[in-house]
């Protein structure tokens, strides 16, 4: 008896150290090791090979180097009411949509249900379902079918996969947090997204696929 109640404490502290290493560790999971595989969009925006050189030129434009090294610069953002939108071109290719959105206001789009300034650039963002689909004039092609609401704090240059866009987990959404801006009095959350593949897939369950890429170095953003 005794020896089948030490058997059943070593048992215990194994599947202890397995779930904290898990915690700590979330790439270890096999499926998550995926994000290692992932490729970013190139040219989704622009097929000029000059794009970034002219808008390096411009007067109004802006430049910024990532936590990574990579430089990025975006134009004068188009506002439209209270919230503004530009293109941000990195020196490596990639590009994406930059948004701007008065932190008195948050954010609202895709799963972003809201952001809250905590101090300087930290940030509270919510991340929900939002009955969120994509559709066309064929029907949905993906919608997020779970119910779920995530709050994390946010670093400058943080990022996660914010969505997918298809049930095989071949084409993603990453989004990255830029910091906080200031344009004519106004502060602004900068947030920006661009699309990205895997090739296999990855598991689209939510929140964990945004957890676990918040842990992963996307390193070429």
């Amino acid at each position: 008896m005794k020896f089948e109640y030490g058997v059943i404490a070593v048992l215990g502290f194994l599947v202890l150290g397995i779930l904290a290493l898990v915690a700590s560790n979330p790439s270890e999971i096999p499926h998550w090791k995926t994000l290692d595989s992932i490729t970013i969009e190139r040219e989704i925006f622009s097929d000029d090979p000059e794009i970034f050189a002219k808008t390096v030129e411009k007067e109004d434009s802006t430049c910024y180097t990532s936590q990574n090294g990579n430089l990025f610069c975006y134009g004068k953002p188009r506002m439209h009411e209270e919230h503004g939108v530009s293109l941000v071109i990195g020196e490596n290719g990639i590009q994406g949509e930059i948004h701007f959105d008065p932190i008195d206001k948050g954010v609202d789009y895709f799963t972003i249900q809201n952001m809250t300034q905590i101090d300087g650039n930290r940030a509270m963002i919510t991340l929900a379902d939002k009955d969120y689909s994509i559709g066309g004039r064929d029907g949905v092609i993906y919608s997020i079918d779970e119910e779920f609401e995530y709050s994390v704090v946010l670093e400058k240059f943080d990022s996660f996969i914010a969505k997918c866009n298809n049930y095989e987990g071949t084409v993603v959404t990453l989004v990255q947090y830029l910091g906080i801006t200031t344009i004519d009095s106004t502060d602004y959350f900068m947030t920006w997204h661009t699309p990205a593949h895997f090739d296999d897939g990855i598991r689209c369950d939510y929140p964990e696929i945004m957890q676990y890429s918040m842990e992963h170095n996307f390193g070429e953003l």
